[in-house]
C-alpha cells in the first residue's frame, strides 16, 4: 500500500538500467537563445544576450522546481535576435529583443505573476509589444491570420524533399534539397560567406538577391553551374578592374546577367527599377 501510494504521487520512470527515477515535472520551461547564428553577437551588430542577469533572477527567485531554465543554442527564428521562448501550460510564448537587464527582468516578474496566480496572464507591457509567434499551431499575438501552413513530403528517391504552401499561398517550383546541395558545391572564391555553417546576411537585399537566384534556378530557367560560371566571371572581372567589392554586389551582377541573356529583363529594365528606388519613387521593402 505505501508503495503505491508513492507511485501516485510521484513521475516514477524506469530509466535504461532498470532504475526507477522521480522525473521531476516543472509548471514552465524558459529557453534564451546564446551564440547561435545571430543572438548575442556583437561582432554582427546584436545586443549582448544578458546572461548572468538570467542566471541572477532564476536562482533569487528560487525558481529550480517551477520553471526550469536552459541558456544556449538556436531556437530557430533566425530573422530576430535575442530570442526568448517560454513554456507554460503546453504552449510556447515566443519573445524577442529581449536585449538588456530591466527586460529579463519584466520577464520574470512575469513568470512569478502567473505562478502566485496558478493561471495563465497575457504579458503586459513592455513584453507585450516583444511577443511574437513562432509556431504553426498557434494564432499571432495579434489575432492575424498568416498564411504559411506548409504540406511536408517526405523525400524521393533522389533524397529531395517537395514543399508546397497551403492555404493559397505560394507553391516551390522544385525542392529545397536541389539547391542545398548546389550551394554547398559553390567552393573557393564563388563559395558563399559562412559563419558556423550558416549562410552570413550582412542586409536584407542580399538575402533577397540569394533567395531568387536560388528559386530562378529551381524553376529551371537556369541549371546552377550557369549561375556558377557567371558568378566566378563577376568575381574575377571586379578583382581586375576594382568593381564592386563585396561578395553580393558580385552575385548581384550575375544574377541580373543571366536574367538579362534568358530574356526575362532587360538592361534597361533593371537600370529603370534601380533609379526608381534610388530617387525614392518606389519604397523598400524589409
Amino acid at each position: 500500500m505505501a508503495e503505491a501510494m508513492y507511485q501516485r504521487r510521484r513521475n516514477l520512470v524506469r530509466r535504461h538500467d532498470g532504475m526507477l527515477v522521480n522525473v521531476a515535472r516543472p509548471r514552465g520551461h524558459l529557453f534564451v537563445c546564446h551564440e547561435a547564428c545571430c543572438c548575442g553577437r556583437t561582432e554582427d551588430g546584436f545586443a549582448p544576450v544578458p546572461t548572468t542577469v538570467y542566471e541572477r533572477e532564476w536562482m533569487r527567485r528560487r525558481f529550480r522546481n517551477f520553471v526550469h531554465l536552459t541558456i544556449g543554442g538556436c531556437l530557430g527564428p533566425c530573422a530576430l535576435a535575442n530570442v526568448a521562448m517560454l513554456l507554460w501550460d503546453g504552449q510556447a510564448h515566443w519573445f524577442q529583443s529581449i536585449n538588456s537587464e530591466a527586460l529579463v527582468v519584466a520577464l520574470f516578474d512575469y513568470v512569478q505573476g502567473m505562478l502566485e496566480a496558478d493561471v495563465y496572464i497575457p504579458p503586459a507591457q513592455p513584453l507585450a509589444d516583444l511577443e511574437f509567434t513562432a509556431s504553426s499551431w498557434q494564432p499571432r499575438p495579434d489575432g492575424r491570420n498568416v498564411d504559411d501552413r506548409r504540406l511536408y513530403r517526405p523525400p524521393d528517391a533522389d533524397g529531395l524533399a517537395d514543399v508546397r504552401w497551403l492555404d493559397g499561398g505560394p507553391h516551390c517550383i522544385a525542392s529545397a534539397g536541389a539547391a542545398d546541395r548546389a550551394v554547398a558545391d559553390m567552393s573557393g572564391e564563388a563559395a558563399i560567406p559562412r559563419k558556423n555553417g550558416e549562410l552570413v546576411f550582412e542586409s536584407p537585399w542580399q538575402g533577397r538577391a540569394f533567395g531568387m537566384a536560388v528559386a530562378l534556378n529551381e524553376g529551371q530557367v537556369y541549371n546552377w553551374d550557369e549561375f556558377r560560371t557567371e558568378l566566378v566571371a563577376r568575381i574575377a572581372e571586379a578583382d581586375s578592374s576594382g568593381g564592386p567589392s563585396g561578395y553580393y554586389d558580385r552575385w548581384l551582377a550575375a544574377f541580373e546577367t543571366l536574367l538579362s541573356e534568358k530574356g526575362l529583363v532587360s538592361t534597361q529594365e533593371i537600370d529603370e527599377r534601380t533609379y526608381q528606388f534610388e530617387f525614392g519613387e518606389r519604397d523598400e521593402v524589409f
